[in-house]
């Protein structure tokens, strides 16, 4: 991947706006009395939400690996992740705390809510999320953390793989190697029996919550994985046969940590929801990288990519109370109240992301020059 997979920003793209209007169209069926959103329109994206996100994860498992290879040093790319993700978040989490604590009724956001969800520490402080998306950003911030270890030298890995008589050091064999030593490790988490949590729980109550999050963040962590494995195949890094095997491998732990899921909170429809999802996600993102050369260039669908994440973060926060004011004069149209207020949010990302997002992605640049 010499040059940019602009298909992949198209991807990005779709993907959040997908997103939001599944989630305006939840919170009309659900905080609106009165109000029957179910269209033929809703009917089709009621599931768009859950194979977005799954097309999310395996974007960021595809391209964030080769991102850490390019900056060739772990300083450089926290860096440049840090200054990719933080300003707009933070941006989103200061306003929907004055919002909600000055105009709404919702409850008081306090300061330690405020910091718990600023260190991304929502999860294991029992804390509740501001900004409900933020449970993505939690996987992907434990994906960057692995991805150092997933493209450590043929020399280091390749050491470590003989030291274990498992493969001969090659540049292959050691990216492996270090593939399934990082996917065996999420793939555990699934394995942790309820009634050891339960246990811990009654000891250490903290811990029995970082093993609940560990759990139930298994399968979506191995999607992100995933898209490792399918970079590896597409960029001729692994031979066609290696990378069939190694992904039927890693869909069969996927298949597995989502069904231990459901277990887990038996029964629940949600995980076999995210599965279906994700076989759907799966489909669709090798569908458009096969045919990238011949998906011509569209600059609105380029325009969407480049501001999917500010979209992404900010939807619910503001598009929800532009929602509820649209849909006061027009009950009878939700589906246009919701086409209005996503053009809103369009509008809104547009310019987060030209005043705000691209200065501190330029920067970050500057700084790791």
């Amino acid at each position: 991947m010499q040059k940019r997979v602009i298909v992949l920003d198209y991807l990005r793209g779709i993907a959040a706006v997908a997103v939001a209007f599944g989630h305006f169209h939840f919170i009309l069926e659900t905080k609106v009395p009165n109000i029957n959103s179910h269209s033929i329109l809703y009917n089709l994206t009621e599931f768009y939400p859950f194979i977005a996100v799954h097309v999310f994860f395996l974007i960021s498992g595809f391209v964030v690996p080769k991102s850490y290879e390019d900056d060739g040093s772990i300083q450089k790319f926290f860096i440049k992740r840090i200054f990719r993700i933080y300003p707009s978040y933070v941006i989103v989490l200061i306003a929907t705390t004055l919002v909600t604590n000055l105009f709404t009724m919702e409850p008081f956001i306090g300061t330690r809510q405020f910091i718990a969800n600023l260190l991304f520490l929502q999860d294991l402080l029992d804390s509740k999320a501001i900004i409900p998306v933020a449970w993505t950003l939690l996987i992907e911030w434990k994906f960057y953390f692995l991805v150092p270890i997933l493209s450590l030298s043929t020399k280091t890995a390749g050491k470590l793989s003989s030291a274990f008589y498992l493969l001969p050091p090659s540049t292959k064999s050691s990216s492996i190697f270090t593939y399934f030593a990082c996917s065996g490790f999420v793939f555990s988490w699934c394995l942790i029996p309820i009634d050891l949590i339960r246990y811990i729980d009654t000891k250490i109550h903290i811990l029995a919550v970082l093993c609940n999050i560990l759990t139930d963040q298994s399968p979506h962590l191995l999607i992100v994985l995933l898209g490792t494995v399918l970079a590896k195949g597409y960029l001729e890094l692994w031979s066609r046969k290696t990378t069939t095997i190694v992904s039927l491998i890693t869909i069969t732990a996927i298949f597995f940590a989502f069904f231990r899921l459901y277990l887990k909170y038996e029964p629940s429809e949600v995980s076999f929801i995210h599965l279906n999802s994700f076989i759907w996600a799966f489909c669709i993102f090798n569908f458009a990288y096969v045919l990238r050369a011949k998906i011509p260039y569209i600059s609105f669908f380029k325009w969407l990519g480049d501001i999917s994440y500010s979209l992404y973060v900010m939807h619910l926060t503001l598009g929800k109370y532009v929602l509820f004011s649209i849909i006061y004069y027009i009950p009878n149209y939700p589906t246009s109240a919701v086409c209005i207020t996503l053009c809103f949010c369009l509008l809104v990302s547009h310019f987060i992301h030209i005043l705000i997002e691209t200065r501190f992605i330029r920067y970050a640049k500057n700084l790791t020059a």
